[in-house]
Formats: structure tokens, sequence, C-alpha cells
């Protein structure tokens, strides 16, 4: 099996990160209408404010990344939180076990012993089939009412 090896985004990846985080908003069929250049700008906020980022590298290939923050649980301040905004391996590399493979090493890797929060669109059930796959179960549903 292929390996992949986790490396920490820093600005110069800025752009990898937004181009890949475009490709994520389409396949999850978002409603966010940015373009690449304001996706630049965002991800150039997170990584400059209290966010973290990773690219998964497959030999030389940035095949896939991951958006975090650490955060504090509030049911019980001992244990470590993160929560994990955007996950994503790019189309090509998917069906190999990489996006698994991805969570696993983060968890071994950054994650130890921490709880680990995502948000699913319901525009997304590929996504949902994968995360629930993994072991992520449902712990609420956040709604919402447009203008």
């Amino acid at each position: 099996m292929e390996t992949l090896t986790v490396i920490s985004a820093q600005l110069n990846d800025v752009h990898i990160l937004s181009q890949m985080n475009k490709e994520l908003i389409e396949d999850e069929k978002s409603d966010n209408p940015m373009t690449l250049e304001e996706l630049n700008d965002r991800m150039t906020d997170f990584l400059n404010n209290d966010w973290k980022a990773v690219l998964l590298v497959l030999g030389e290939q940035a095949v896939g990344y991951a958006l975090y923050q650490e955060r504090e649980d509030i049911n019980n301040r001992k244990n470590k939180t993160f929560y994990i905004r955007q996950y994503f391996i790019r189309r090509q590399y998917r069906r190999r076990g990489l996006g698994k493979q991805g969570i696993d090493k983060l968890r071994a890797e950054l994650f130890q012993n921490s709880t680990l929060i995502i948000d699913v669109l319901e525009s997304n059930p590929m996504g949902r089939r994968f995360w629930e796959e993994i072991g992520f179960n449902s712990y609420y549903t956040n709604m919402r009412l447009n203008p």
C-alpha cells in the first residue's frame, strides 16, 4: 500500500491549499460562491490566525490536505478536541484507502487521544458515508433558515 506523509503547511502553500479547497467545495456541492482568489485570501487568514493545515503527500505529490483548529471541550476541559474544518483527497487518488490512511496518520501524529469533530454538508452523502465508515458518528444536526 502507498504510504502518506503528513507535512505542516506554510503560507507559501496557500495556493495549493486553496485549489484543493475549490475542488472540495465542488465535490460536496456547497453553495459557497468564492473565487480562487477569495479562497486564497481566506486560507491566508486561517493560517495567520489559530488554524493549522497539513498537506497529505504521496511520494512528492500533495494528494490532499486537512485544515484544523484545536478547541476547548466545553463538557470536559481535560479532553483535547480538534475541529477539522476541511479534509480532502484529490479525486484521482480516491478509492485507494488514502482518506482513511490520512485520518489514521493525523490521529497518530497530531491528534493523539483527542476528540475529532467534523461537519458534513447534507449535499455530500458520499462524504458522510466516508466519515461513518471510518468510525465517526452523528452528534447533532445543524439547521439553517436562509432569508
